[in-house]
């Protein structure tokens, strides 16, 4: 009866931690709380059904019950998340192995349970007098025993599951296989040696049982120390493999930048030699209109008009190589008549009212770099948006604080990350695309600054607002 209601219990403490286990890493097909049930419900049924009776068909042989185990997480995984299946082994694979070594950690306690409690038992023994009252503190001590082992079983299990999940890589994050193989194998090692751990502490011989512990007594302090080393193991590659993720995408986030700066350097030194030759385009130009201009007022009749009418349209040309805002430094003119430019191109109404902080201390590229990709985002934002769109910027300071800030129309809804707080790239490669607001924020915070994102609901359409701040007295190289 005791082993019974202990199995039960350690069934449910698995369908429970195990289904919260899931949804750390898996995305459900259906409602959180339907597949939260429908899993905790499955499992324990199935363990119920299943693996009970393969215990008592070969107590001794776990790998039956392993693999049983690894297929029908599987199935249910398939049954009740999207499928990802590289990630479903992992997480598979790494739950087996969490409850079956957890498990000879409380085989241990429940024997050092057992021969305290017959210890305390023979004292005891000496004050009893009656049948009833051996059966009432034997009852007493199964149900304390089976309560502390539960709960140990389900602590143990909740807190390393919750390392794991806590330590892993976001959900959206693509794994290639090898890497997957990194992740599996420590849990598929810790798998074998559970199954060696069981041949090695109970022993058959001429028909009984025998406990290891029994035999040689220190094993009930190695065996813990390798159970609980082998988890050490296990949360060390989860944890290794996210350091080296985040170094790899640190890396490739640098890279990136690094080139971006680059390009944007180049691009500035011809803006900057284009501006100059422009400003001396349009004087002369101007010098030779006012010239023919002069020349045309001394002439009369229909020549005249059709002179005045070309000499108007020359102007015109000519007004068109001045940049629609002047804003005190030739390259945040021309990123911002680029992106005006592109803009109206598909119907945008753009507006701006931006003043370069020359007195500052704050480089023009880290300007140029948040302008160009904060006016990228909102282009491609405000292009699906439905009916009238529009694009505004303007800056401001406040002290020794500049401000940025940009507002655009779109549509849909949109997806920040639980990690960065920043929105997520709906562009299917989200390693390349994505980068432009996390570009903006580290700009920000190399002036001591930060960005802010603010969604406000209009009806029809929302409107997304992004406001930078730069503090221009410290910065961080």
């Amino acid at each position: 009866m005791y082993e019974t209601g202990l199995s039960v219990s350690i069934y449910l403490v698995n369908s429970i931690v195990g289904s919260i286990y899931m949804q750390k890493f898996l995305r459900e097909k259906y409602q959180k709380n339907i597949v939260l049930f429908a899993w905790t419900g499955l499992y324990f049924i199935i363990q119920s059904l299943v693996f009970y009776r393969i215990d008592r068909l070969d107590p001794f042989n776990d790998l039956m019950g392993v693999l049983a185990d690894i297929v029908f997480v599987l199935l249910f995984q398939m049954l009740l998340y999207n499928k990802d299946f590289l990630k479903q082994l992992f997480v598979a694979v790494s739950f087996v192995a969490g409850k079956e070594i957890i498990k000879y950690i409380i085989v241990v306690i429940n024997y050092g349970q057992g021969w305290m409690i017959s210890k305390f038992s023979l004292v005891l023994l000496k004050k009893i007098t009656t049948m009833k009252e051996v059966e009432i503190w034997s009852y007493v001590f199964d149900i304390t025993r089976g309560l502390v082992l539960v709960l140990l079983y389900a602590l143990l299990l909740s807190v390393y599951f919750s390392i794991i999940s806590r330590k892993f890589v976001r959900k959206d994050y693509q794994f290639r296989i090898h890497e997957y193989a990194f992740l599996i194998l420590p849990s598929v090692a810790t798998l074998c040696i559970s199954i060696t751990l069981k041949t090695l502490v109970f022993i058959v011989e001429k028909g009984m049982t025998i406990i290891m512990f029994e035999k040689v007594p220190a094993t009930m302090f190695w065996v813990p120390f390798i159970c609980l080393l082998l988890l050490g193991v296990d949360i060390a590659s989860v944890i290794l493999f996210q350091k080296l993720i985040q170094l790899g995408e640190e890396e490739r986030k640098r890279s990136i930048l690094e080139n971006q700066m680059a390009q944007m350097q180049r691009e500035i030194e011809e803006i900057q030699d284009i501006y100059a030759d422009m400003r001396g385009l349009r004087h002369d130009m101007r010098g030779h209109l006012e010239s023919i201009a002069a020349v045309i007022r001394r002439t009369s009749g229909k020549d005249r008009e059709e002179l005045d009418n070309y000499i108007e349209k020359m102007e015109t040309t000519v007004s068109r190589l001045d940049f629609a805002y002047r804003t005190g430094n030739p390259i945040t003119d021309v990123i911002i008549h680029q992106k005006k430019q592109e803009a109206e191109k598909q119907n945008i109404f753009f507006e701006a009212d931006f003043i370069y902080p020359d007195k500052q201390q704050i480089d023009v590229y880290d300007i140029g770099i948040v302008l160009n990709n904060a006016l990228e985002n909102a282009i491609e934002a405000s292009s699906t948006a439905r009916g009238k769109k529009r694009i505004s910027l303007r800056s401001y300071m406040k002290g020794n604080l500049f401000f940025i800030e940009v507002e655009n129309d779109f549509s849909g809804e949109i997806i920040f990350d639980s990690e960065t707080g920043l929105p997520i790239s709906s562009k299917e490669d989200r390693k390349l695309h994505g980068l432009g607001m996390e570009n903006i924020q580290r700009c920000a915070k190399k002036y001591m600054g930060d960005i802010d994102i603010t969604i406000h609901d209009m009806g029809d359409k929302k409107k997304f607002n992004l406001t930078i701040m730069m503090y221009e007295k410290y910065f961080t190289p």
